[in-house]
């Protein structure tokens, strides 16, 4: 069974965890509605997304038959001009603050959900420490955007679409599984200049030295210190 290439999508609301119940639904409803008008704004049509709703997630898997420079372009900008619009009336507890990712490869409906390298990769990416760090240093801003060295080298540094190669800055990604470059923008602020730590890598098992043989310790009774008879059995392995 032939698998396409997607460019995909997620879309990530900040805090919702910390609202109650009412304004959970209220907040899932808003994300739809500004994601469906970004869209529109953009000349995208997004009944031909396959789309997986996750509360305050949206996960999209946008065919190469829509107009992929206009994702990654204008719905972006669009989005971001729609939430400041939507925020314009709130206080600042009550902001609408979201996070965005991109990520492309091959992808296909599985038992729950989609599957694919990207799909993880994405995921990844929207729950980044980079992103994240960005919208917490950038206090002002209302979205925060990263995709990853794929998408920026064949839509962004082509001059594909309508993002600016040097509005994004280049960040280091390490969640699980994931070590990569990836690229992260966020609108209405130099994103170069803003304070992010670098990720923290995983430490990496030490392997033995060539020849070196390893020793494990096996105490087969309790050691004491009042003068009782240990018993100690040494296993190699």
């Amino acid at each position: 069974m032939p698998v396409d290439r997607y460019l995909c999508m997620s879309v990530d609301v900040v805090g919702y965890g910390g609202n109650d119940d009412v304004r959970q639904a209220v907040v899932q409803d808003q994300l739809i509605g500004l994601l469906d008008a970004a869209a529109v704004a953009a000349g995208l049509d997004r009944g031909r997304w396959l789309r997986q709703a996750k509360g305050d997630e949206e996960l999209s898997l946008i065919p190469s038959s829509e107009a992929l420079p206009r994702v990654v372009g204008d719905f972006c900008q669009q989005l971001d001009v729609l939430v400041r619009q939507v925020n314009l009336a709130r206080g600042q507890a009550e902001r609408l603050r979201l996070r965005l990712a991109m990520d492309e490869g091959p992808a296909e409906p599985a038992a729950n959900g989609y599957a694919g390298r990207a799909v993880v990769g994405v995921s990844r990416l929207v729950n980044s420490s980079a992103v994240r760090q960005a919208l917490a240093a950038a206090d002002d801003a209302s979205l925060a955007v990263i995709v990853s060295g794929g998408v920026y080298r064949d839509w962004i540094k082509s001059r594909r679409s309508s993002l600016q190669p040097g509005w994004l800055r280049a960040v280091r990604v390490v969640e699980k599984e994931v070590d990569e470059q990836a690229w992260l923008w966020v609108p209405g602020v130099d994103t170069h200049s803003l304070a992010l730590e670098p990720p923290v890598p995983a430490p990496q098992p030490v392997a033995p030295a060539a020849g070196q043989q390893s020793v494990t310790i096996h105490f087969a009774a309790a050691v004491t210190n009042e003068g009782g008879h240990n018993v100690y059995g040494i296993r190699n392995g």
